[in-house]
């Protein structure tokens, strides 16, 4: 324990010293990872996997912390609960910025069960616990959720709002979506076309161009989901603008 405090002290004291140095904006501290999908072990759909199921889109795509329900399919051993006979066993436990914890609801004492930490937007690293070894477990799809929030950058200039859709699944490509530019002056509305997560090269899902119905020029270009939160995106000029997800009262509609 007194290894790992130390260690995030480092991290912490590293963190500032580059921010410090105007190299802080190379550092994610704040970890939002779509959790929907199937968690797999070694990215094999025959193997153990892990679902999560609290909390929802709706709420885990706007924090970095909270407390999480989940089940594990086809469980290689049971971290001491019963067998309820149903091929599955029921966890609980924590997110905290890309940390994960969980434990068998019903075992005595509930002990943990699996640790370890979110290191991509596909990809779980558990350490070793108990009887089970190291491991890793890949998420069969990035579960975009764009049209959940408002997309608002750091000064408000830039504001996006997409159209109601779901996803879109790993290797996906080419998948049509609308949004709109709600910035200063009247909505535009914006056609584009989202890839999803390309798991061959680890490429985040980008949507290409985003440009105004009826019109040949984009408005922006290469917007890249660079986590849970963060979208980046190039504007008409060619800067580099940041996007945060952000929860609205009243949630903003296209025309």
């Amino acid at each position: 324990m007194k290894t790992k405090l130390s260690m995030r002290k480092g991290l912490l004291a590293t963190a500032a010293l580059l921010a410090a140095c105007g190299g802080g904006e190379l550092l994610l501290l704040t970890i939002v990872t779509p959790l929907n999908g199937a968690w797999r072990l070694n990215g094999d759909v025959s193997q153990e996997g892990l679902q999560f199921q609290t909390p929802l889109p709706d709420e885990h795509l706007f924090s970095s912390r909270y407390a999480v329900t989940a089940a594990m399919l086809d469980p290689s051993d049971l971290c001491g609960a019963p067998d309820d006979g149903s091929g599955q066993l029921a966890l609980v436990g924590n997110f905290d910025n890309g940390d994960v914890v969980l434990r068998a609801r019903d075992a005595p004492g509930q002990p943990v069960c699996i640790q370890g930490r979110i290191s991509s937007l596909i990809r779980f690293d558990a350490v070793a616990t108990g009887a089970r070894p190291a491991r890793f477990y890949r998420n069969s799809r990035v579960d975009v959720q764009l049209d959940l929030g408002l997309w608002v950058s750091e000064n408000g200039a830039t504001r996006l709002k997409f159209s109601p859709y779901a996803s879109v699944d790993n290797d996906t490509q080419d998948d049509p979506l609308q949004a709109c530019d709600v910035s200063a002056g009247a909505p535009v509305v914006l056609d584009g076309l989202i890839d999803g997560f390309q798991t061959a090269t680890s490429t985040r899902p980008t949507i290409a161009a985003l440009v105004p119905v009826g019109q040949t020029a984009a408005r922006f270009t290469d917007v890249v989901f660079a986590d849970g939160a963060t979208i980046t995106l190039r504007n008409a000029a060619g800067a580099a603008v940041t996007l945060k997800r952000q929860k609205e009262t009243t949630p903003t509609t296209c025309p």
